[in-house]
């Protein structure tokens, strides 16, 4: 009889202590996912920035359309979930788990929009970020 009790006390500690360990595990994989999405979308918008910032005659050397930002010689678009950059014949991978890239040209300011992919249906991130392109 102790044994038996002692066997399904030990199988309740088990079992708790193993809901405990998936739940944690869940929580830091939710976390670490929205950490990387949020880098990548500050990766991707700093090299907006920097190439803003190097290009001469902007508001003359600037295109948008609904996915593609053209920079002069530099076009940022995004294709499958990532934002890629294409500077002359060559391509970079700036950034994953995006589901939206949304740039906009109006008044003389850039608005770029980028939201990543929720984890496991999770809420998405979104961050937006506006650019003064007109003279100074």
């Amino acid at each position: 009889m102790e044994c038996m009790l002692a066997l399904c006390l030990f199988s309740i500690v088990l079992t708790v202590a193993i809901s405990l360990y998936l739940t944690g595990y869940k929580m830091y994989r939710r976390q670490e996912n929205l950490v990387e999405t949020q880098q990548n979308s500050l990766v991707i918008l700093n090299r907006i920035s920097e190439t803003l910032r190097r290009t001469d005659n902007l508001s003359e050397n600037i295109y948008v359309s609904d996915t593609m930002l053209m920079i002069s010689n530099t076009r940022y678009y995004y294709q499958s979930g990532n934002i890629h950059e294409r500077i002359g014949l060559g391509t970079n991978n700036l950034g994953g788990n995006i589901s939206l890239f949304e740039p906009r040209l109006e008044d003389g300011y850039l608005t770029v929009r980028i939201e990543g992919i929720g984890y496991q249906g999770g809420t998405p991130f979104s961050i937006e970020q506006i650019f003064f392109i007109g003279d100074e």
